[in-house]
């Protein structure tokens, strides 16, 4: 009988560490998620005065900072649009763009 409820009790522990460890999990993912979506608003903030621009490429530098590779079409009157490129990274005061040539 002794066996038996420490064997219950081993089992209702493992049960509940497992869903303890896959909240944390969760949470984890959860917080990374909004950390990425936080970073995607302000760059979208900043380039709000050059109109609406869509990120084609997340890029990481030699020291493992995050850059953006978004491009801004450019529409004529009965042309196809031209595209300008602009690589967006984060800094102390901000963010800062630079446009790349082709």
């Amino acid at each position: 009988m002794f066996t038996l409820l420490i064997f219950v009790l081993i089992a209702v522990t493992l049960v509940l560490l497992s869903l303890f460890v896959d909240g944390l999990f969760g949470l984890y993912k959860q917080e990374k998620e909004a950390e990425k979506m936080l970073v995607r608003d302000g760059m979208e903030g900043y380039l709000y005065e050059m109109g609406p621009v869509k990120i084609f490429k997340t890029l990481y530098d030699a020291e493992g900072n995050v850059r953006y590779l978004v491009y801004l079409p450019q529409y004529e009157w009965f042309k196809s649009p031209t595209y300008k490129w602009y690589e967006v990274y984060a800094t102390h005061n901000g963010f800062q763009h630079i446009e790349v040539e082709r």
